[in-house]
């Protein structure tokens, strides 16, 4: 059934983002062209394509927020909830297709992004010196890394899933405790948002001040020593990163799940 879950909030989703990424990436072929055609000439006409490349960008992003929100709060809280909790589903995977498909969409406006920016620098990343750069910086890097490097690029993929995964569970669990409410159900939720950034927070400055946990400052502080320690602690650093998101992750997860499971109001 989570499959089936999953297709339909893909395809609800699909119909908003699909034509947004396409726009983006129109905007940025023309934008190009028109920079091509107007080389020397007037610069209105690019200057103006470039604003309207920008606006969509920016709508691009601030849509991927707003739906993430509206689809977790219309499908869930709302009237449409009396529907979708008839289904012979469990509630956490209502709350598990909503979130793989966030992050999903989370993904794919980034991807959208850099092909937007491919568009627009093509000439540039074509350039052969260019090229040549970017082979001495990747060499660079693996000559710092060595055996490493995929390690690292792991690390860098999996600690932004992981504050992405974070971030959407943290307004779902703000969302939903707001809904506990009677009245004033948006500002509660808003209330619950600053209420459990701040426990992040604290919780997070309570454990880089245990010891051998204070792993942030220590690298900063070893920065000059050996370069084997730097990298040693750029991953303790890393997989410490990654737990503590994941770990505020599940308990925002559990307190969503609860209140859907035993705690519901659509009233």
């Amino acid at each position: 059934m989570l499959g089936k879950l999953l297709k339909y909030e893909l395809k609800a989703t699909g119909r908003t983002f699909m034509p947004i990424y396409a726009a983006l990436l129109i905007a940025a072929a023309v934008t190009k062209l028109i920079s091509a055609l107007t080389a020397g000439g007037s610069e209105v006409p690019e200057f103006i394509s470039a604003i309207v490349y920008i606006m969509i960008l920016m709508g691009m992003f601030v849509m991927t927020f707003v739906v993430m929100i509206q689809r977790f709060h219309k499908n869930l809280l709302s009237d449409e909830g009396y529907l979708m909790f008839t289904l012979p589903v469990e509630p956490w995977q209502h709350i598990v297709s909503k979130l793989l498909i966030s992050v999903l969409w989370n993904l794919g406006s980034l991807v959208a992004a850099f092909l937007s920016i491919v568009i627009l620098t093509f000439d540039e990343i074509a350039n052969r010196a260019l090229m040549l750069d970017l082979f001495a910086v990747i060499a660079e890097f693996l000559t710092i890394f060595g055996p490493t490097g995929s390690l690292v690029v792991l690390e860098i993929f999996l600690a932004g899933i992981a504050t992405t995964v974070f971030g959407i569970l943290l307004i779902y669990a703000s969302i939903a405790l707001g809904h506990l409410s009677n009245r004033h159900r948006t500002m509660a939720s808003l209330g619950a948002f600053l209420g459990l950034t701040a426990f992040a927070q604290i919780l997070f400055a309570c454990l880089t001040l245990i010891p051998n946990v204070r792993v942030l400052q220590h690298y900063m502080d070893t920065l000059q020593e050996s370069l084997q320690t730097s990298i040693a602690l750029f991953h303790y650093v890393m997989w410490f990163t990654i737990g503590f998101f994941t770990l505020l992750s599940a308990g925002y997860f559990l307190i969503t799940n609860h209140i859907l499971k035993k705690r519901l109001n659509l009233e």
